[in-house]
């Protein structure tokens, strides 16, 4: 079976190892957190010291990092992955970053002789512990296809979008307005709940006309619980959310603009390292409601 390197073990990328680890690869894999790494060694995963380490003979090498910047140091830094990846290796790039970044980042690959594929995800922590990922493809479809074996173990459904920096720019576009909706929803909930709404109605109501959506059923796992889980961090969201502003910066982008100022104020109130769909804590904590369901007696 390919060997394969992985980049970046967070919530993420750790599970996504895992899985490619018990499907039988022999995976290498590289984090800052060396802790992260070593919780992946139960399962069949070996460390390695730098990116150039974990990819020196890899079939695959696979990454899943926080940003531009981190995706530019593992592949170009001096102990990055050019520093060793044979020729006719391939990149699968999981992270979420600009299409400018991925198409220079896929450009200097080329000139080593190493095939690229753009494929940020979604589905969360769970889509990636369960493999059951939306991954959404930027490349060539030959290299596509070659992978395929390996990204069908992470993907309940690969979308080919289109060349190299095809797949950022739909995540991108995804994101954004996953976000839009999120404070759609949340500023929407709290006036309700403060004009005296009941939460649970108003939530049966709304799902079941056309205000229903993918984001509101999602609330139920995050928003409205009393414990509130971070799947993915809102610092994260407003990242994705700059890049995807910066991608549209000709455009008129209204909305887009007005919910980054509302997730800046969410990150200024310390809310940063809470779930994305926090954000709407800031309607709370403006109009005095909380929209925790209650739980049943």
């Amino acid at each position: 079976m390919p060997t394969i390197a992985f980049l970046g073990v967070g919530r993420m990328g750790s599970h996504m190892a895992r899985r490619l680890a018990e499907a039988g690869h022999a995976v290498r894999a590289y984090d800052p957190n060396a802790e992260a790494v070593a919780n992946l060694a139960a399962c069949g995963v070996a460390a390695a010291a730098s990116p150039k380490a974990a990819a020196e003979g890899a079939d695959f090498i696979l990454a899943s990092l926080p940003s531009p910047a981190a995706l530019r140091g593992a592949m170009t830094g001096e102990a990055g992955i050019l520093a060793s990846a044979r020729k006719g290796a391939t990149i699968v790039d999981f992270s979420t970053v600009d299409p400018a970044t991925t198409k220079a980042v896929a450009a200097t690959c080329a000139e080593a002789g190493i095939r690229y594929l753009d494929a940020p995800v979604s589905g969360g922590v769970a889509g990636a512990e369960n493999g059951k990922l939306l991954i959404m493809i930027g490349g060539e479809e030959a290299v596509l296809e070659a992978a395929r074996p390996v990204l069908d173990r992470l993907a309940a459904k690969v979308i080919h979008c289109g060349p190299v920096g095809s797949g950022q720019l739909m995540k991108l576009s995804h994101n954004l307005l996953t976000a839009i909706n999120t404070v759609a929803l949340g500023e929407v909930l709290a006036a309700s709940v403060k004009s005296g709404a009941k939460l649970d109605v108003l939530v049966e109501v709304l799902s079941g006309g056309l205000a229903g959506s993918k984001m509101l059923d999602w609330l139920g796992k995050t928003l409205f619980t009393q414990e509130r889980p971070a799947f993915f961090a809102l610092d994260l969201m407003h990242k994705d959310i700059s890049l995807a502003l910066d991608e549209f910066s000709t455009s008129p982008m209204y909305l887009g603009q007005l919910v980054r100022q509302i997730y800046n104020t969410a990150r200024a109130e310390g809310l940063g390292a809470k779930d994305s769909t926090g954000v709407s804590e800031v309607y709370e904590r403006l109009l005095k409601v909380d929209l925790r369901q209650k739980a049943a007696a």
